[in-house]
């Protein structure tokens, strides 16, 4: 369930900046991603999205890997967690991904100054 929208549009943007981090996290061929530093830095983030937070502790949970290996893995570990209805397509459909200077500042954007710090 979705969080309701605010009179700011404040909850989308949270919303897509949520999904295009953990896309990218879920999708990324770059070996030099720094995934296990940026999914530290979000471990104190207030998911806005049920599933965003399952996907993000799927990522957890994923032992370090190629990244097709990962992709593999995060059906499989939402399962494991009770989760098995989890639409996987906004997280590993094909596409551009964003290379980790995008992810910085997605981050920075999306946590407390305090919580972003270098990755």
């Amino acid at each position: 369930m979705a969080a309701e929208p605010d009179s700011d549009n404040v909850v989308p943007h949270v919303l897509a900046l949520e999904r295009e981090i953990l896309r990218s996290l879920c999708i990324s061929p770059d070996p030099a991603l720094p995934r296990q530093a940026i999914l530290r830095a979000l471990s104190s983030h207030t998911w806005h999205d049920p599933d965003h937070r399952v996907v993000y502790e799927a990522l957890r949970r994923a032992p370090p890997s190629p990244p097709s290996a990962i992709r593999s893995h995060l059906p499989a570990a939402a399962t494991r967690m009770g989760f098995p209805d989890v639409d996987w397509q906004p997280y590993l459909k094909p596409g551009e991904t964003l290379n980790p200077a995008e992810i910085e500042a997605l981050m920075r954007a999306l946590l407390p100054p305090s919580a972003s710090g270098s990755q």
